[in-house]
């Protein structure tokens, strides 16, 4: 089960990601630390590994870097640059070196290994031996032309040793521990702002206008990789040498490895010694050695094949569980939960973690009464790593998933091949509290005053069944209910009117129906543009056409297929149709700010955030979350800040949300 607080969650740390990386690649001027914005990184990943319905093709983990700032030039990558698969445990490195294995068709894989460096990813291009283009990663295939900043690292080579031909250079710049710490102690000399890290000194650094600024710095490049037709070695191994010869400074300590046990060893080294090392690592690369393998590999979207980043873990503790609850979600799905000795993890209680599902748990094979492992993966989500055996109880039992709902008692079903058990007992209390739940979120009807403790206890008294009757709820139904006032009920029976007008998208997605997300209800939106096309094809039966929609499988098609062959599903739709006002999505669209940007900041009275972006997009605007060169307008509410100020002084138009919502109106 997904508990609304985790999706919330999700979305909004999603949201803050895209505005943090934005802020840092566009302005230059980072709000939060590096350290800051990977741990949020982080936590999503975890968020996506525990909950993969969460993901969408949008989210910041299928992003290559960020977009490449208008204050640069721009460089095409001919080969991009991609990011790393990153790698927790010693599963995930299993499963990357089998993979690798089985792709390969080879019984034995020699690996390079060497120190995960934590600065920022360039590309050094030489014409004849001779420097002449460097560039920032960008979105691995569009970054961002910073030739006169490499030029000022002294470390760079302007001409390479005894070599003519062209070739890119690629690898990582990064700022000394002791040249950042003299940094920093001239900055405080000087009253400027400290920094906070090494890698935020370097990118910051790196990504000036005036490269004079870039000089002042003492920054390092350490080469890893290079780009050239022929390629003039054949292994990974040789090319830290071949660099080397170049020209170029390569990174410690990098080892060949012929076992999973080597690459162990040298994960556990480095992690022993990061400390000692006179630049910050956040882990280990392992590297398929043969480089005609590496291009046999090929890649994925985001990441290659061929290598994998082993990243150390984040803050970890020892506890003892409790007891092991298993919690109904909104589709059916049980999700088991392990309650906790309550123990302190980088500043946050955890006194819970999800075991995500059956197998997982039989898996690590988690008991109560265990002595466990538990390692932080966001204030949301803690994962438990594993049980330390030599401590379990000699009493012990393996945990028995049951057959049957912990809240209905009806009989549990696995689908096909899913991992998921589900209840499908459309009357199970914990499920309808937790659909209705997801009905009033943000992302569905948006009924502030619905949140999920009103929620439930709007059901337990038998206010609401169902969504239908959310919009039946009388003021009689609650005055005389301690904590609702007079001002809580009209806010709330306010919410609920407005909430009566609602995209068609939203409303599927508003359905709680299985594996149909935000973008998957968009999809099938934008495919049949009106409730009653929608209708029409399902009461046809040609609701299997929609597994030809990009990025709608047959399993989709199917889930969304059995969701309306159930009577009472349809029924409970079809009222819901006749209470609110299902906006077409042709409706929605209009040409006034077509393809244009609009950021909005500060307060809004009449909409909430959601709402406003919904509107500007419905007019063909794309809402985005933060202030560039390209920004068309910026609707200011109360206590704007710095989008404000960005908005000044780029010399954007500014207008107040009633000003927004009569451009509106006079379309």
């Amino acid at each position: 089960m997904i508990e609304q607080s985790v999706k919330d969650k999700y979305f909004e740390l999603s949201k803050t990601i895209e505005k943090h990386s934005k802020q840092y690649y566009m302005f230059d001027d980072p709000e939060i630390s590096d350290a800051q914005y990977d741990a949020m990184y982080n936590e999503l990943l975890e968020m996506e590994r525990a909950y993969p319905e969460l993901k969408t093709m949008t989210s910041p983990s299928q992003k290559v870097g960020a977009t490449a700032s208008s204050k640069f030039k721009k460089v095409s990558h001919d080969v991009p640059m991609l990011s790393l698969e990153d790698a927790f445990n010693e599963d995930d490195i299993t499963a990357f070196f089998d993979r690798v294995k089985k792709l390969s068709h080879r019984e034995q894989v020699d690996f390079c290994v060497e120190p995960k460096l934590d600065g920022l990813s360039a590309s050094i291009f030489y014409r004849n031996g001779i420097l002449v283009q460097a560039s920032t990663r960008g979105d691995g295939h569009i970054g961002e032309d910073i030739t006169a900043n490499v030029l000022t690292i002294g470390n760079v080579p302007k001409k390479l040793n005894n070599y003519n031909q062209d070739i890119e250079i690629r690898g990582e710049v990064i700022m000394l521990k002791n040249d950042f710490q003299e940094l920093n102690k001239s900055r405080e000399l000087s009253g400027e702002k400290l920094f906070a890290n090494p890698r935020n000194a370097a990118a910051g650094s790196l990504r000036q206008l005036d490269a004079n600024i870039t000089a002042s710095r003492k920054l390092t490049f350490i080469a890893y990789s290079l780009v050239a037709d022929p390629m003039p070695i054949s292994t990974q191994f040789e090319l830290i040498s071949f660099l080397k010869n170049l020209g170029f400074t390569t990174a410690y300590n990098v080892r060949l490895c012929k076992t999973q046990a080597e690459a162990y060893c040298y994960y556990k080294d480095m992690e022993y010694n990061r400390a000692e090392l006179e630049y910050d690592i956040d882990g280990v690369v392992y590297k398929t050695n043969d480089l005609n393998l590496q291009d046999q590999l090929g890649a994925a979207t985001k990441y290659p094949r061929h290598s994998i980043a082993y990243k150390f873990p984040a803050e970890r503790a020892q506890t003892i569980v409790k007891n092991i609850i298993l919690q109904v979600g909104r589709t059916g799905v049980i999700t088991p939960v392990a309650e906790l000795l309550p123990v302190t993890i980088g500043g946050v209680v955890v006194s819970r973690a999800t075991l995500h599902n059956e197998t997982d748990l039989q898996k690590k094979d988690i008991r109560i009464g265990d002595r466990v492992v538990v390692q932080r993966a966001g204030d949301v989500i803690p994962q438990i790593l594993n049980p330390i055996l030599e401590d379990r109880p000699e009493n012990s039992e393996p945990f028995k998933f049951p057959t049957t709902c912990p809240c209905c008692g009806s009989s549990l079903v696995r689908e096909g091949e899913e991992v998921a058990i589900r209840c499908v007992n459309l009357e199970c209390k914990a499920k309808i509290i937790e659909q209705l739940i997801h009905f009033a979120s943000k992302q569905a009807f948006d009924i502030a005053g619905l949140g999920d403790q009103n929620i439930k206890f709007l059901y337990d008294k038998g206010i609401i069944k169902n969504a239908t009757d959310i919009f039946a709820i009388k003021p009689i139904d609650l005055f005389h209910e301690e904590g609702w006032g007079q001002q809580s009920v009209a806010n709330l029976l306010n919410s609920i009117e407005k909430a009566k007008n609602i995209s068609l998208d939203k409303f599927i997605y508003s359905l709680s129906i299985p594996e149909v997300g935000r973008t998957v209800a968009k999809a099938i939106a934008s495919y049949f543009k009106t409730y009653d096309n929608m209708m029409q094809a399902i009461k046809g039966n040609k609701i299997n056409e929609l597994s030809s929609i990009n990025g709608i499988g047959e399993s989709i098609a199917n889930s969304f297929a059995s969701f309306f062959n159930t009577a009472h599903n349809v029924e409970i739709v079809e009222r819901l149709a006749n209470i609110v006002n299902i906006q077409d999505m042709q409706e929605q669209q209009s040409n006034l700010f077509a393809g244009k940007s609009i950021v909005f900041t500060g307060t809004l009275q009449k909409l909430s955030r959601d709402q406003a972006k919904a509107l500007a997009e419905q007019h063909g605007a794309k809402a985005t979350s933060s202030v560039s060169a390209k920004t068309y307008l910026v609707v200011a509410g109360e206590n704007a800040g710095q989008k404000l100020d960005q908005a000044k002084a780029l010399g954007i138009k500014i207008i107040s949300e009633d000003e927004f919502l009569e451009l509106i109106e006079e379309r």
